[in-house]
């Protein structure tokens, strides 16, 4: 079998070649990323093709995807803050362009990695569905997400079958993204706790995205053809694991909070400063990171262990402790005090 990973020079797509070059010998490994010196490092490392380019280009797509059996698609723009344009541009038209090459050239299968994000809406919500959708999008990344996959769910048949997941708040070692910044902030003095910090949320260990993953690419036909939620089995007090996560390399727990009404209105006088000097930054303050810090916001899971045979065996405790050690001991990617 030949495996094409898109976006495999980010946190999700490097782990899932690590992870297929380990356990699947049998798969022959392809992957395509942005970050040329890690890409060619990682293809050293685990044997994999790296193909460098860019999944605007259409030749290019053609040529990468020819004789794949199967696509997981890794690949997008993530953020809270930017140009819909920007977005659009790399998770619509990359994934249409990407749906294309496959259908041109007998790739059997396309694995999507959407987002949870699509559900936000600034309110709490306790074990969402897959088929809820909120009145409006929270931001241009969940709009542009939702339709990608929409496009995705639109070019799944017999001889290319689709399916997407929607992994929340994936969390371990190798990730620069969620408790790098909240070190960052909380060194900075910056990190808040935003209400009472009693707020409960789903969170993603790596190694319970990676499984669900191969139930994806390596299941049966009868698991395409639909999206599923991914989530550890059990969520947790957000702040509760901020705290644990900090003490744990090092830092105090967070101990200063603010209202949820001034964080907002805080948060809208700093959008609208940026907004007004048409900055490409992306302010510290956001209502919708305010909202996400004080929400709770939790997935069911129930049809992903149905019917695409997920068992999320890992748990935050484990994911931290993962995280951890890498933070300490990987001089790399450790941020400087």
């Amino acid at each position: 079998m030949k495996i094409l990973v898109t976006g495999a020079t980010g946190f999700i797509g490097e782990r899932y070649i690590r992870h297929l070059a380990e356990t699947r010998k049998d798969v022959r490994l392809h992957f395509t990323g942005r970050q040329i010196e890690k890409g060619n490092a990682l293809g050293a490392l685990t044997g994999a093709h790296y193909f460098r380019g860019d999944l605007l280009d259409v030749p290019y797509l053609q040529h990468i995807c020819k004789d794949m059996d199967v696509v997981v698609h890794c690949a997008g723009l993530s953020g809270v803050w930017g140009d819909y344009e920007l977005y659009y541009r790399a998770n619509v038209t990359g994934t249409e362009n990407l749906l294309r090459a496959c259908a041109g050239t007998g790739v059997r299968r396309f694995v999507n990695l959407s987002s949870p994000s699509i559900y936000f809406d600034f309110h709490d919500h306790l074990n969402v569905t897959e088929d809820f959708l909120p009145p409006r999008f929270a931001d241009n990344y969940a709009r542009t997400k939702y339709q990608a996959e929409v496009r995705v769910a639109n070019a799944h048949s017999d001889q290319l079958r689709t399916l997407s997941l929607r992994p929340r708040m994936v969390l371990g070692a190798g990730d620069l993204s969620l408790f790098p910044r909240m070190i960052a902030a909380h060194r900075a003095g910056q990190l808040l706790r935003v209400g009472e910090g009693r707020n409960i949320v789903s969170t993603t260990h790596i190694a319970n995205l990676l499984q669900a993953l191969d139930c994806a690419v390596f299941g049966p036909d009868s698991v395409t053809g639909d999206v599923y939620n991914i989530a550890d089995a059990q969520p947790q007090k957000l702040w509760d694991i901020i705290d644990r996560m900090l003490v744990a390399v090092g830092e105090p727990a967070v101990t200063r909070q603010v209202p949820y009404p001034v964080a907002m209105a805080a948060a809208a006088v700093m959008e609208g400063w940026y907004h007004l000097r048409r900055s490409d930054d992306e302010p510290r303050m956001m209502r919708l990171k305010v909202a996400m810090m004080s929400r709770s916001f939790t997935l069911s899971i129930e049809k992903a262990q149905r019917k695409l045979g997920f068992k999320p065996l890992h748990t935050v405790d484990g994911v931290i402790a993962e995280f951890v050690e890498w933070w300490l001991n990987d001089k790399t990617h450790r941020r400087p005090r």
